[in-house]
């Protein structure tokens, strides 16, 4: 692909082949090293159901164990070509994300955030990690994780709400507060929580997205092909589960009016 005048924006389809050369990056990788990833979120709904993206989401997202995404994050940048990067933490102190990010280098992308971050196009990359076996542990380590997430917000969105009659008054005087912490303790805190839940109950989920879910570890599995756009991807041994845990009726189409993408950014070349 040859790209046209630095800062110039990408139309849909040159976002769309940036996506896929990087899913195809993540999936190559994966496949050479022996290492297990699946499709995640939209991108595994669009895979079942429409065969590629949906087409009214604008990201790609993909999930792999614990122990396989830590290999990834360490290991994919270099193996990769010179315009391949792997944004998390602590490698970038200012990442305020418990996930990576795979980018194309030879983009931007800015996104609508009070405080954002530099990345190009990318392929978020998410740790599925166990839950715990017993219910104490189960509650204590959700709402540690909920806090924190919460906490990590107020750095970088303008718009996190607080709930019930305190609301406004705690948002007041926690973000302050909260963001006396420098982000990367509070991510880290997020990862260590996420990864250490003690006596696992053979539940595995992605525990440090915007919200908490899991499945029994069967429904992931061994990963399965599917067609993503002509391109062989991974996916959950049980998808239906997994779809079904995530978005219920996954199979019927949202109404027109709800079908617009829930991501704001600018994606430009470098």
């Amino acid at each position: 692909m040859t790209p046209p005048a630095p800062g110039a924006e990408l139309s849909a389809d040159e976002l769309r082949a940036v996506q896929a050369g990087a899913l195809a990056k993540v999936d190559r990788w994966c496949r050479e090293h022996g290492v297990p990833y699946y499709l995640a979120y939209g991108t595994l709904l669009g895979a079942v159901r429409h065969g590629g993206p949906i087409p009214w989401d604008d990201d790609v997202d993909v999930m792999l164990p614990r122990a396989a995404y830590d290999r990834l994050v360490r290991e994919l940048a270099a193996d990769g070509p010179p315009w391949l990067s792997v944004s998390t933490s602590p490698q970038r102190p200012e990442w305020p994300l418990p996930y990576a990010k795979v980018c194309d280098d030879r983009t931007t992308l800015v996104e609508a955030l009070a405080d954002p971050v530099a990345m190009g196009v990318n392929v978020d990359v998410f740790p599925l990690d166990a839950v715990p076996a017993g219910r104490a542990r189960r509650r204590t380590q959700a709402a540690a994780l909920r806090f924190l997430r919460w906490a990590v917000e107020l750095h970088y969105v303008d718009g996190v709400r607080a709930r019930g009659w305190h609301g406004p008054v705690a948002l007041r005087v926690a973000r302050p507060l909260l963001r006396l912490l420098p982000v990367r303790v509070l991510v880290g805190a997020t990862t260590w929580v996420a990864a250490h839940p003690g006596r696992p109950s053979g539940r595995l989920g992605v525990r440090v997205g915007s919200f908490d879910w899991s499945v029994p570890a069967a429904a992931l599995g061994e990963p399965v092909e599917v067609d993503f756009a002509g391109l062989r991807c991974l996916a959950p041994a049980d998808a239906d589960a997994v779809l079904t845990t995530l978005y219920g009726d996954y199979r019927t189409p949202p109404p027109a009016h709800q079908q617009v993408s829930h991501h704001a950014f600018t994606a430009r070349w470098r």
